[in-house]
């Protein structure tokens, strides 16, 4: 894959390859945007780029170094993933001892941090020296799905490229599906790595089974990323009954989910921002049996069982 393979982030290309272009290489970059939308996906094109051995400003794909990279053997490479939804300060400590090493392939030595904001407040504290001075030939890639869970400090010494959802249309091109499973594209909120990451359909079951909240008595979630997705698809659902009340049945989601017809869009308004409230804290380590006594509580409200 190179750059051209992207869909519907030209924005974001851009600014990277002008980068390159400009052989004007920013020490860290933070990558903002929802989850399944190609973050890292672009930020493994930009370090293949960078140490391309046959282009300046994308990947050729078929260099040694390209290889190397799309295998995830490359030595002057390393992606790292929050552990059990954390990156402590231990992990930060490794990323600085690689990158204080010269490259032993590569033109640049480059890092990508997923899920940044999973960093604890110790591990970003610590990050904070290596992000205002990198080592030279380094770059360093954070991605995050929102900057209220990362310092200040942190965000100001990185070079902020934003990420969009694609459209219905862009997913299309990229993930053929039979016509009858097309509204999960809809479901899936313009982010096309969902298809790749799980099983939307069964994740879409489990959602409709956990809304029978009478039959269910502790939380439905085993972490907090399953909470996440729990939470975006049940706004999809909120959001689809307020539009079916204002513009009536056009395009409406088919599920086998039912409202109480007496319910008014007031109603609706005041449930989407409160459960709104909850999902911005979701890092924050909420206890999930909490959190599920209250949704449950509100969506006894709402649907019919």
């Amino acid at each position: 894959m190179s750059f051209s393979k992207i869909i519907s982030q030209q924005k974001a290309i851009k600014m990277l390859k002008g980068t390159l272009v400009r052989n004007k290489i920013p020490g860290a970059f933070l990558f903002i945007g929802e989850p399944f939308i190609g973050k890292t996906t672009t930020a493994i094109e930009y370090v293949k780029a960078l140490n391309c051995y046959n282009t300046k400003d994308d990947s050729c794909d078929i260099c040694i170094s390209c290889k190397k990279i799309d295998k995830g053997i490359h030595p002057d490479i390393k992606i790292i993933m929050p552990d059990k939804d954390i990156i402590p300060i231990e992990t930060i400590r490794k990323i600085e001892e690689f990158i204080s090493l010269q490259p032993l392939e590569g033109k640049y030595k480059a890092v990508i941090i997923k899920n940044a904001e999973k960093m604890n407040r110790a591990a970003a504290n610590s990050f904070l020296k290596t992000l205002e001075e990198p080592p030279s030939n380094t770059v360093i890639i954070l991605t995050c799905e929102n900057t209220d869970s990362l310092p200040e400090p942190l965000i100001s010494r990185t070079f902020k490229i934003y990420f969009k959802p694609l459209s219905t249309e862009a997913i299309k091109k990229l993930i053929p599906l039979q016509e009858k499973y097309e509204e999960l594209i809809r479901l899936s909120m313009g982010r096309p790595g969902i298809f790749e990451s799980f099983d939307l359909v069964k994740k879409i079951n489990f959602f409709i089974d956990s809304l029978q909240v009478k039959k269910i008595k502790k939380s439905p979630w085993k972490d907090n990323e399953e909470l996440k997705w729990w939470f975006e698809f049940l706004f999809i659902v909120i959001r689809d009954q307020i539009c079916l009340k204002i513009r009536g049945a056009e395009n409406h989601i088919h599920l086998p989910i039912k409202f109480r017809e007496n319910l008014l869009l007031e109603d609706l308004f005041e449930i989407y921002d409160r459960l709104q409230e909850i999902r911005k804290n979701i890092d924050l380590n909420l206890n999930r049996a909490i959190v599920w006594n209250y949704i449950s509580k509100t969506l006894r409200s709402v649907i019919n069982e």
